[in-house]
C-alpha cells in the first residue's frame, strides 16, 4: 500500500470513529458520559449494514446487544403461534435494546430491517468492560435509563384519549418496576 492510500485509510478510520462517537453522544443514556468513557465505548462498538428482511433481534433469544439506528428503517413485531402482531417502526436516531446491555435478557419482540439500514451495535461485553473501567458512570447510566422509562411511559399516557385510558391501563405501569 502506498503512503497516500495508507493516509486515506487512516483518515477514513478516524472519521468513522468520530462519527460513531457522535452517534453515541446522541443516545440519552450515554449523553452525560465523560469523553474517555465514550471513546472506549465507541472503539468497542461495531457498525453493521443490514438489508431488507435481516433480523437484528429475535423474539426468544438473547443477543447481548443494543443498537442505534443510523440510517434506514426497522420494524418490530411480536409473534404468537402463526400470527404476527406489528409493534412499531424504528426510525433513524432511535436506540433499542438497552436493557440487554445490563444482563442476559430474552427478547420479547423481533426487530428486522424494513429497508437497507445501518446500525451501530453496542455489545453487552463491550459495555460491561467500559463500566468496569469507569464504574462511576454506572450510576449516571442507571439514572438516565430510569428517567427514559418514565419519560416513555408518560408519553404513552399523554397520547391516550380518556375513553382509551381504562382499556390501556393493564398494559401500563412499566415505570413501577
Amino acid at each position: 500500500m502506498n503512503s497516500s492510500t495508507e493516509k486515506n485509510a487512516e483518515s477514513d478510520k478516524a472519521s468513522g470513529f468520530q462519527q460513531d462517537l457522535e452517534y453515541l453522544r446522541q443516545i440519552p443514556i450515554f449523553r452525560s458520559l465523560d469523553f474517555e468513557c465514550l471513546k472506549l465505548l465507541a472503539l468497542l462498538s461495531k457498525k453493521i449494514e443490514l438489508i431488507d428482511g435481516d433480523q437484528l433481534m429475535v423474539q426468544g433469544e438473547d443477543d447481548g446487544s443494543a443498537c442505534y439506528l443510523i440510517q434506514g428503517k426497522l420494524k418490530s413485531f411480536y409473534k404468537r403461534n402463526d400470527t404476527i402482531y406489528p409493534l412499531q417502526s424504528i426510525e433513524p436516531g432511535q436506540f433499542i435494546g438497552a436493557a440487554g446491555l445490563f444482563t442476559k435478557s430474552m427478547r420479547l419482540f423481533t426487530v428486522e430491517a424494513d429497508e437497507k439500514s445501518t446500525i451501530l451495535r453496542v455489545s453487552r461485553e463491550g459495555f460491561q468492560k467500559v463500566m468496569l473501567q469507569f464504574p462511576e458512570t454506572m450510576v449516571q447510566i442507571a439514572a438516565k435509563f430510569s428517567s427514559e422509562i418514565v419519560h416513555w411511559e408518560q408519553g404513552r399516557l399523554n397520547t391516550l384519549e380518556e375513553q382509551e385510558l381504562e382499556q390501556a391501563m393493564p398494559g401500563l405501569g412499566v415505570s413501577l418496576l
